[in-house]
């Protein structure tokens, strides 16, 4: 036996093993699926992003992107304004020294110290910027600025990657009373969980955010959905992607990508919930779609939902499909290597046939 045949065979036994242990883990009851509200919530969101991306490559354009932490466009292009630091360093100084010419009889403002703040982040100097943040939420006494110092103060410790001011700025989210105007600050607390892999703390910002998860904002919703999904409670963020969907097609502030982890996620959901029939037929939604990166998601799984069903030779044609498209992931390697081991077990199930050994073969 050669080296390539051993591994062929090792791949052969691994993915037989992978379909009897999937086989064995689905009851036969089905889960609810969707509504039709809901189905037809997900054709309007598909069809808004296949638009969205159809005109975009049309024009040549890169996907744009708000750039973490502070939202700031990222496809704004070169700088137009060669001195705009230099404009920001001599307002620094000019705030800086009208502070102090103040003295104790002059009433120093809370927005004066905020704009320095401001200043500081744009020079990237995120500890002066700390500093200025600080002083700005002891004088805004009147909680004039309260939203703007929190979420910017937050967004500056994480560009600084200061984790015990941003532990320190994530527990005062969890302790504010209301989500409502604190909705950016949790956004960020949750991505900034996500990187950090802090599930500890992240279940605590979740558990908050869902005390209170009435009238969430959309751009919210989905991080809550994406990290209850880190968290691998699918049935928690399905119900949150559900919501999400029945909002309409527009963007709802997502990138592409992000817009695109929604119509995956919601068959990958209820195919884990044993909903097999209503995963198929969002999948082959997605197979059909006009979107390259759509449908090639939505043929990789329905080829696989055919090699589970052992319908191996219709497995077989659509992973090699998959494997010949453009290269969107790594997951296009699995899809190479399922179309020779779907191919192989449909040739030994035919093999079989007239010795009675194909059933051995079908699910």
């Amino acid at each position: 036996m050669t080296h390539k045949n051993f591994n062929f065979n090792q791949i052969l036994a691994v993915a037989f093993m992978v379909w009897i242990c999937l086989v064995c883990s689905f009851p036969g009851a089905q889960a609810s699926g969707l509504s039709n509200q809901e189905s037809d919530g997900y054709l309007q969101w598909m069809h808004s992003l296949e638009v969205v991306m159809e005109n975009r490559d049309k024009t040549g354009l890169d996907e744009g992107n708000l750039l973490y932490p502070f939202d700031i466009p990222g496809w704004k292009g070169d700088e137009s304004r060669p001195y705009r630091h230099l404009a920001i360093s001599k307002a620094i100084n000019e705030l800086e020294r009208e502070w102090l010419l103040r003295g104790e009889n002059r009433t120093q403002s809370a927005l004066v110290a905020l704009a320095n703040a401001r200043n500081y982040v744009n020079l990237s100097e995120y500890d002066s910027a700390t500093v200025w943040f600080e002083k700005a939420a002891a004088l805004d006494t009147d909680k004039n600025f309260f939203r703007e110092i929190c979420r910017e103060r937050l967004a500056a410790a994480a560009a600084n990657r200061d984790s015990l001011d941003m532990l320190t700025g994530i527990t005062n989210s969890i302790g504010s009373s209301v989500i409502t105007g604190h909705e950016a600050e949790f956004i960020l607390a949750l991505r900034w969980l996500l990187i950090q892999q802090d599930s500890e703390t992240l279940d605590l910002v979740l558990q908050k955010i869902q005390s209170d998860d009435t009238n969430l904002p959309d751009r919210l919703r989905y991080w809550v959905a994406y990290a209850l999904a880190w968290r691998k409670d699918t049935t928690g963020s399905l119900k949150h992607l559900k919501i999400l969907i029945n909002s309409g097609g527009l963007s709802r502030d997502l990138t592409e990508n992000q817009r695109s982890w929604v119509l995956f996620a919601i068959p990958d959901f209820l195919f884990l919930d044993g909903d097999q029939v209503s995963s198929r037929s969002l999948y082959e939604v997605l197979a059909n779609s006009r979107a390259p990166r759509l449908s090639t998601w939505g043929r990789y799984q329905v080829a696989n939902l055919d090699f589970l069903g052992g319908r191996y030779l219709r497995a077989s044609e659509g992973f090699k499909r998959v494997c010949e498209a453009k290269r969107l992931g790594s997951w296009q390697d699995h899809a190479c290597e399922m179309t020779k081991v779907a191919n192989e077990i449909e040739r030994i199930k035919s093999e079989g046939e007239p010795y009675g050994a194909g059933s051995f073969y079908n699910p």
